[in-house]
């Protein structure tokens, strides 16, 4: 029965930690959504980071 209640909390717990986020782009011009991604919090900024340019900054959006 412990087993039982451990992997449901396991399962429960793994598939909360991925959620949509939006990339958000910043550039002298303007600021502007980039695309959107399903995955853990540090996945996704390190997606958004990686759109980023020499003149425009990415990150995921607050």
């Amino acid at each position: 029965m412990k087993a039982i209640v451990c992997l449901f909390f396991l399962v429960a717990g793994l598939s909360s930690c991925r959620k949509n986020y939006v990339c958000e782009c910043k550039n002298s011009n303007a600021t502007y959504p980039a695309g959107e991604i399903e995955a853990t919090r540090s996945k996704a900024k390190k997606y958004c980071q990686d759109l980023s340019t020499a003149d425009t900054k990415c990150n995921i959006q607050q």
